[in-house]
């Protein structure tokens, strides 16, 4: 069955074609009835009637002119109402002084360019409201909203749902257990389990927000990223993600895991079983994802990084997923086993997962904690091996160094073993130290150009090991630990 709008035509009994009211015209027309009883009595009938509206004293009747210049402008700017295109039965009442439309089986409405199907609908057409009841279904241009109980406010073109809601607009798909949809601004707002998923990323959060016209997602609340085409997971307190830019900005101490290792899962306690096992580690106050080209994540405040037995701080941190290079800059720090370096800048590149190249630069210092061979397990107290100069550049095998080279005011300290035994300490300096490595211990330094330096014999050494420490030298005991779960 289709059915009209009978509104409309009672719009046009308070409105002449000029937008003035018309109430002497509407005063004569006859009462109009439709579908089944009680019958509409409208507002223009009132006055054939006995109502408690003649007895209202003057502040009464200034609102009520107030009212009809209300209605006079909203004239001038016609109503959109939301119009009934079929339904397998209809029937109309009148409830208080709202005129009420019951429509069941295979509804179908529109408002403008929004399109709503359900089961069952009840039409309050006085607040230009609609009750949808049954497989609700609302489309508009590319969007689709689904639910199994909903309302839709027609002055505020705005859908709504506490039992369950499902959107897609053909660039994402989001469900929740509550939300609205604004019909007129294109923005959803959802609530609880929320889950929002594009061609790059998937995001749960409690809360969020979603702009279609610039494609806009705003999540806050437990938040969780997880990027499809990657191993990188990301919690934070709130998100900005853009699906079409391939940006996304996390606030409020982000933390990001890259996860190599194949079977690592998240348990029960949402926590990674095999979490140390080839797992970068990444926390900060604020966090930027670029996903086009550059693959770049940009941290800054508080940075923390760990992966395995390498670890840093910095107030900002560059992560080039592509090159696997990390930049430090801003006091930073970074720790391989028992070692610490540091420098007004550092780049530690990543290969297979393992260190491959350290790049120290300004007022770069390296120290390493000093052991009679690669076998030992315990350290002699106090006796650390250091490096200093303007640049350091350091190459690894299998994590482990195999060359450091110090460029620019070089300088070298390292304590020296005779078969396990502690035997003195050697200083050099010269303008470039090249330092090579053979199971992990030293095997040859070579000064060039500039060349200074002293041995210092063991009885010299032995419980004054601190006075040979090069200037700038301070051991951190600060280095962070890897984040298991937020």
């Amino acid at each position: 069955m289709n059915v009209g709008d009978d509104r409309e035509t009672h719009d046009e009994a308070l409105c002449g074609n000029d937008g003035k009211l018309a109430s002497a015209e509407a005063k004569n027309k006859p009462t109009r009835y439709w579908g089944f009883s009680p019958p509409i009595v409208y507002l223009a009938d009132m006055a054939h009637h006995p109502s408690p509206y003649r007895l209202l004293p003057v502040l009464a009747l200034s609102l009520l002119l107030a009212g009809m210049l209300t209605t006079q402008h909203s004239c001038a700017q016609k109503r959109s109402n939301v119009q009934v295109l079929g339904a397998d039965r209809l029937q109309g009442s009148v409830v208080g002084d709202m005129d009420i439309r019951e429509l069941i089986g295979n509804v179908r409405m529109r408002q403008d360019n929004v399109l709503i199907y359900c089961d069952r609908a009840t039409q309050n057409i006085t607040r230009n409201s609609v009750e949808l009841v049954g497989n609700v279904k609302i489309l508009q241009d590319t969007l689709e909203l689904r639910t199994d109980r909903g309302y839709y406010d027609g002055d505020t073109r705005t859908a709504s749902s506490r039992k369950g809601v499902y959107l897609n607009d053909g660039h994402v798909t989001l469900t929740a257990r509550l939300g609205t949809y604004n019909t007129g601004s294109k923005i959803a707002d959802f609530l609880d389990d929320v889950t929002i998923e594009d061609t790059a990323a998937t995001i749960t959060a409690r809360r969020m927000r979603y702009t279609r016209d610039s494609s806009l997602i705003v999540a806050s609340d437990s938040v969780r990223i997880q990027f499809k085409d990657e191993n990188v997971h990301i919690v934070a307190d709130s998100v900005r993600h853009y699906p079409d830019a391939q940006r996304s900005f996390f606030y409020n101490d982000p933390v990001l895991w890259q996860i190599d290792t194949v079977h690592a899962e998240l348990n029960s306690l949402g926590e990674y079983d095999s979490l140390e096992i080839d797992t970068l580690n990444i926390a900060a106050d604020f966090m930027q994802a670029l996903r086009d080209s550059s693959n770049i994540f940009l941290t800054e405040g508080n940075v923390r990084i760990v992966r395995e037995d390498l670890a840093a701080r910095s107030a900002i941190a560059h992560f080039l997923r592509d090159d696997s290079l990390i930049i430090l800059m801003g006091e930073p720090i970074l720790w391989y086993g028992e070692n610490q370096i540091t420098g007004d800048s550092i780049a530690a590149l990543l290969v297979n997962n393992e260190l491959r190249a350290l790049d120290v630069i300004g007022h770069a210092f390296s120290i390493s904690r000093s052991k009679p061979s690669e076998q030992d397990t315990l350290y002699p107290p106090d006796r650390f091996d250091q490096t200093s100069g303007k640049k350091i550049f350091m190459h690894f095998e299998e994590s482990s160094p195999q060359r450091i080279r110090i460029e620019q005011t070089a300088t070298s300290l390292y304590f020296l073993y005779d078969e396990g035994a502690l035997n003195g300490v050697r200083r050099e300096s010269s303008d470039l130290i090249i330092i090579d490595f053979a199971d992990g211990q030293v095997s040859e330094i070579r000064s060039i150009k500039g060349v200074e330096g002293a041995y210092y014999p063991e009885k010299y050494v032995t419980g004054k090991e601190s006075s040979y420490n090069l200037d700038g030298f301070e051991w951190r005991d600060d280095r962070p630990l890897m984040i298991r779960s937020r």
